[in-house]
Order: structure tokens, then C-alpha cells, then sequence
């Protein structure tokens, strides 16, 4: 019997498995600047919003992927940009930094549009990936 974090898993390597996403789409647009302020109100909002499934179309939120550190490799582990293997076969990008990998989960396993580059939900769950996630991934790990 399957458990939702393995379904939502294996979802996640389907659709990385088939298709493309333009790198454009992921990319921070010149001339643009991220939403600034207070890191640590952006980290707590950056909370709330990884167990939002009403960010995607599906009804994923980005801890359905990532209960527990799950679907975190190695990689994530070393410091921002580094390779992620999904977004290198689908959007050819050779590495990927957090902010890049919020917007290219939005379009991938939650089916959604890329969130706005001067909103603040995305400088949030950047800000919590970075701040949270990432170190507690790592202290876990190594």
C-alpha cells in the first residue's frame, strides 16, 4: 500500500521523466529584484507556505515531496547553486540556485505558474528553503 509522501514521490519522477521546461521561466529576469524584507518574517511565512497546497492546481504543497527531507539528494547539501537532476534534464540547467528551484517546482510537480519574481512568496520560501530546510536537511544527513 502506498503512502501519500511515496505517491506524491513517484509523481514527482514521472513528470520530471516526461517534458520540458524553458529555462526562461525559471530565470530570474534581468533588471528584476526579489520582494525585500525582514528575513525572519519571511522565513515564518515561508512555513506557512510550504504546506500550502493551494499554491498548486493538484493539491500538492511543497512538503508533499519533501516530508522529511524526502526527494533531497546529496547535492542539496552543498551550497547554492548546485545540480539538481530533475532541472537539468528538463530545463538544461546545469545548476540551480533556491530561488530558481521554487519556481521550477511550481511549474513541475504542482502545476502551477511560476510565482511573481518581486512577490513575496517566493522571496518567503526561498528565505525558508535557504534558512530551514536546507541546514535541517543537512544536520540530518552529515
Amino acid at each position: 500500500m502506498y503512502t501519500k509522501s511515496i505517491f506524491v514521490a513517484s509523481l514527482a519522477f514521472v513528470l520530471a521523466a516526461c517534458g520540458h521546461v524553458d529555462p526562461n521561466r525559471v530565470t530570474r529576469p534581468a533588471g528584476s529584484k526579489p520582494f525585500q524584507g525582514d528575513r525572519a518574517e519571511l522565513v515564518q511565512l515561508g512555513a506557512t507556505l510550504w504546506k500550502d497546497t493551494s499554491l498548486s492546481t493538484n493539491g500538492i504543497a511543497c512538503q508533499g515531496c519533501h516530508v522529511n527531507g524526502a526527494q533531497f539528494k546529496k547535492s542539496f547539501a552543498a551550497a547554492y547553486p548546485h545540480p539538481v537532476a530533475m532541472a537539468k534534464s528538463m530545463a538544461n540547467l546545469k545548476a540551480i540556485d533556491a530561488e530558481q528551484m521554487v519556481q521550477f517546482c511550481m511549474i513541475v510537480p504542482m502545476k502551477a505558474e511560476p510565482l511573481p519574481w518581486d512577490s513575496k512568496k517566493l522571496a518567503a520560501l526561498t528565505a525558508y528553503i535557504e534558512d530551514s530546510e536546507q541546514p535541517s536537511f543537512k544536520s540530518k544527513k552529515m
